[in-house]
């Protein structure tokens, strides 16, 4: 058996690592920038960082190293030439501060600024059906919901067919049972009012179970115009 060899990275992972690498460097020159510019850089470095995350101390940083530098800038330019020992010193002072202090927070910061943005969430694929299929999915549930009801209504209580305020697995498409929903299920239904929901339960309480849609419409104030649609989600089992 041949022992395997050493592992070579491949070609996208090497360009990667030199990618990384050359990132790092360039991080690092932008954050000693006021210190190789003897303090003129700092401004640019700070509106650099600025400019990529937005952020009240990188603006103070900003305006604090631009008024440090057009002071000293300004001294010297406000006497004669040759500039006096004293225009001298403040100029040496500000660019002094300016690089080293503008350095030593471009450090501090550099890894905030730099860093990779964050990867965005996955696209989890959600499977999307037509609304023909979803509608004829459920009609198909509800028939079959219907058959169960009819040839076992008390397997269909135990499945919970009709009675959505249920804890069930069962998928019945849909369908309210007229005989033992509750209240807030019954005023689900096309054309079934408040009103009308507690006549159905009262008349269920005192006279017992309606058997079809025909006798509800007979006894309970629905209009005659849902029948279609109630005909379509109602079931009644004793």
């Amino acid at each position: 058996m041949t022992a395997p060899g050493p592992y070579a990275p491949s070609v996208n992972e090497a360009k990667l690592r030199t990618r990384r690498f050359w990132r790092g460097v360039g991080t690092y020159l932008w954050a000693f920038l006021p210190l190789l510019t003897c303090g003129f850089g700092a401004p640019i470095a700070f509106a650099t960082a600025l400019a990529r995350r937005r952020d009240n101390l990188t603006i103070m940083a900003l305006l604090f190293h631009s008024v440090l530098i057009l002071s000293g800038c300004g001294v010297i330019g406000a006497t004669e030439y040759p500039a006096p020992d004293w225009a001298t010193t403040v100029l040496t002072f500000t660019m002094a501060i300016t690089s080293l202090a503008g350095t030593a927070q471009l450090l501090m910061i550099r890894s905030a600024v730099w860093a990779a943005p964050a990867p965005a969430p996955p696209q989890v694929p959600v499977a999307r059906l037509a609304s023909m299929e979803v509608v004829d999915r459920a009609r198909k549930l509800r028939e079959q919901a219907r058959r169960t009801a009819e040839a076992d209504p008390m397997l269909a209580k135990r499945l919970g067919i009709g009675r959505p305020d249920l804890p069930r697995q069962f998928d019945d498409g849909g369908l309210v049972d007229l005989n033992h929903a509750p209240l807030w299920v019954l005023v689900t239904l096309p054309g079934v009012t408040e009103r009308s929901a507690r006549q159905i339960q009262d008349w269920v309480e005192r006279s017992g179970p309606f058997a079809s849609l025909g006798e509800v419409l007979l006894v309970i104030e629905i209009s005659p115009t849902f029948e279609h649609h109630l005909r379509e989600y109602c079931v009644f089992i004793p």
